[in-house]
């Protein structure tokens, strides 16, 4: 939908931020970002990179010079939550498939840099997604640092608490990253099955699942990180609702874990 609807929409529900589209300032101009977002008293949450870096030649030119046009605006704004996921499975060998990342986020991540921002990487750990292809990729923070580290100094971690209940990972390891290594939350729930049953598109509304929801806000708030946590869920009845009472049902389920959040 339009932004100035999806903006309209989060408020009505009561959401205190929603992600954002920097285009939108693109073509209309900074202020009028500015001015969409403050007419609803929302906050800025995370970002994509407009460009397609998985692409068969990798980002074309084009592609970054739009990403430096953006990355002004994200600058200028005080937007440093920009973010992309990792696939967790590969038909190249692990080494390889390690190269072709690094080799395809780095240019990504310099432009990125050039305007003091940091871009994020989300491990994606269901077992389905680990198996899709021949050959496991990463689907855990501490090798997802390691890629990092690897693409560059201002590369970090999209951290998503149904990806840290697929791989295992508990929260006293979450509580371990550097704020300055996490660049974008992401909050859901998950299903009451075994994990390795636990397909990507079954996520739940906070609440919903088996999930230690404040257990993860606790470890998030025990790193240092002061940034934007975005609601993600990808669940069938909810996308079958209109798209305001979805949203009023997100926030009612979001707001009791949000307003007991250690940096609520």
């Amino acid at each position: 939908m339009p932004l100035e609807e999806f903006v309209r929409i989060a408020a009505v529900a009561g959401f205190e931020g929603a992600d954002v589209d920097l285009t939108y300032g693109l073509e209309h101009g900074t202020a009028a970002l500015v001015d969409l977002y403050g007419s609803k008293d929302l906050k800025f949450g995370g970002w994509g990179p407009p460009v397609d870096w998985r692409g068969e030649t990798g980002t074309p030119p084009e592609g970054l010079k739009k990403l430096g046009d953006l990355a002004k605006i994200a600058r200028e704004l005080g937007i440093d939550a920009c973010a992309t996921w990792i696939m967790p499975s590969s038909d190249l060998p692990f080494i390889e498939n390690w190269n072709y990342h690094v080799t395809r986020i780095k240019p990504v991540a310099q432009v990125l840099a050039e305007h003091g921002l940091r871009f994020g990487l989300e491990f994606v750990a269901p077992y389905h997604l680990r198996r899709k292809f021949k050959h496991e990729f990463i689907f855990t923070p501490g090798l997802m640092l390691e890629l990092a580290d690897a693409a560059g100094p201002n590369v970090g971690l999209l951290v998503d608490i149904f990806h840290c209940h697929c791989s295992g990972t508990p929260w006293d390891q979450v509580a371990q990253i550097p704020a300055s290594r996490i660049v974008l939350g992401h909050l859901n729930d998950a299903p009451n099955v075994a994990v390795a049953a636990v397909e990507d598109g079954t996520r739940l509304l906070p609440g919903d699942g088996v999930l230690d929801i404040p257990a993860f806000l606790a470890a998030l708030a025990k790193t240092g990180y002061d940034g934007p946590v975005s609601l993600e869920v990808f669940n069938a009845d909810l996308r079958a609702m209109p798209p305001a009472e979805a949203a009023k049902r997100a926030w009612q389920a979001t707001r009791r874990f949000v307003e007991r959040a250690p940096f609520a």
